[in-house]
């Protein structure tokens, strides 16, 4: 059962020191070492690691350090935050007396700041803030607002290893604002193999090309989202405006010839990626977000995705990746021998004020980002480096009455996620193609319906 929504903040007076919860519309905080669309939380509740921080390099006197962290829309639930100067390497660092915590900021606000306050500024140089024990007797999670990207100012440790695609979202206040660089320069690290991926160029051999599957044979209508076919057969993809947490489950055995048994392997082709194209460049409309669906989590799963960074100004085609890899549950589960399935498309993470349309060419799995980029769209390359299957000889026949098989049980629905805290800024780029965008009529929703159903998942948003 649920506590009571409260907060309850310790006060730490140590060494001129004190920890607080700030609100988080503080967007213009002096000293911010806040990554642009930083609209991926992860939730360190249940997670399989304990720890995660960000090295920062202050390069003036700082009165403030601080983490956003969302609490799943309620005021439950405990994070604690520890302070460090930064010595040689993770194992060092940690072993060494904190400059402040470790405090547990307890029952804190959906997207608070937590952050030490110093009275006595603290001076330029290298410093580790870090997030632990996670808790929470609602269940709903605790987490910190992240993007997947590497950022200037900060490298993300995750149970003391470097992660090379990931920033968090915190807040630095220095004493004056820097004349030149605001950030440092960072201790040296290396990236760690993480076993996913490889050298290929090509995308796997089960794809979608829209023009060759035919859009109108399948659904995309969603919670919010609806789509039809273009002249050219891609396909055009409408998010409402005013549609509260729009959304399209893409089940790919649903929508085209796609055999489970040879679907790609997380582990080879971590990467999916989409050819797009913004029909309305004068709005930006955010990030959106993939819901990831493999043979280990079938449904939408808090935690279990990534973003969706759309170039907004960008009116040509562009080739949008969708990067797990930074993603600690994906990486164990592709380790794991996880398959793809599909994922769920939230465009937009927002609640639109317009509606928001884009083409969509195809959707493809690779085994790098560079790939994804390179890759011209040629699927005939695709299809010639396809499989072909060995030819089984004609069983002999036995005399032998064979038992029927044992009926295997249906799988289980998956539960939607739990509910996202809710955020969203801007955009990324790629590639180029021409096509052609097109309005919906009205407000009119075409309904698009296959033989075979989509699954769609809903998830509240703030």
């Amino acid at each position: 059962m649920k506590r009571l929504t409260a907060i309850i903040v310790a006060i730490l007076v140590a060494l001129a020191s004190f920890s607080f919860a700030f609100a988080a519309n503080q967007e213009d905080s002096v000293g911010n070492f806040n990554p642009p669309d930083s609209t991926t939380p992860i939730r360190m509740l249940g997670a399989d690691f304990s720890t995660l921080g960000s090295v920062i390099s202050t390069v003036c006197e700082m009165t403030r350090v601080g983490f956003v962290c969302p609490s799943w829309n309620d005021a439950v639930g405990n994070l604690t935050l520890t302070l460090w100067k930064w010595d040689k390497d993770y194992d060092t660092t940690v072993k060494g007396t904190p400059l402040a915590g470790p405090q547990v900021f307890e029952n804190y606000d959906d997207n608070a700041i937590l952050a030490f306050e110093f009275a006595e500024p603290l001076a330029a140089g290298v410093y580790y803030l870090q997030l632990s024990d996670a808790e929470d007797d609602s269940g709903t999670g605790v987490g910190v607002w992240s993007c997947e990207v590497k950022y200037p100012g900060q490298a993300v440790m995750r149970d003391g290893e470097y992660i090379d695609k990931l920033s968090l979202r915190m807040y630095v206040d220095y004493v004056t604002e820097p004349e030149g660089n605001r950030y440092g320069e960072l201790p040296k690290f290396d990236k760690k193999d993480n076993g996913l991926g490889g050298d290929g160029m090509l995308p796997h051999w089960q794809y979608l090309k829209m023009a060759k599957q035919d859009p109108d044979g399948f659904s995309t209508e969603g919670t919010g989202i609806a789509g039809s076919a273009n002249d050219d057969g891609t396909l055009h993809v409408v998010t409402t405006a005013g549609a509260f947490d729009p959304t399209w489950s893409v089940v790919f055995e649903n929508m085209f010839d796609f055999d489970q048994d040879e679907s790609p392997f997380c582990q080879e082709y971590p990467i999916l990626a989409m050819r797009v194209k913004v029909c309305d460049p004068s709005y930006n409309a955010g990030p959106g977000e993939a819901f990831l669906y493999t043979t280990s989590i079938g449904g939408a799963t808090a935690g279990y995705s990534a973003a969706i960074r759309y170039d907004w100004s960008n009116p040509d085609w562009q080739t949008v990746v969708i990067d797990p890899t930074s993603n600690s549950t994906f990486v164990k589960n592709a380790l794991d021998g996880d398959q793809w399935i599909g994922f769920r498309f939230d465009m937009v993470n927002n609640t639109p004020k317009q509606d928001v349309e884009i083409d969509i060419d195809w959707i493809a799995f690779f085994q790098s980002e560079e790939a994804a980029l390179a890759f011209d769209g040629d699927f005939d390359k695709v299809d010639a480096a396809q499989p072909t299957a060995t030819p089984t000889a004609e069983p002999t026949a036995t005399p032998e009455v064979t038992e029927a098989p044992v009926a295997t049980a249906e799988p289980e629905a998956t539960d939607a996620p739990v509910e996202n805290p809710t955020e969203a800024p801007a955009p990324t780029a790629g590639p180029g193609k021409k096509g052609g965008c097109k309005s919906m009529v009205g407000g009119a929703v075409v309904t698009l319906i296959a033989a075979s159903a989509l699954v769609f998942v809903k998830r509240k948003e703030n």
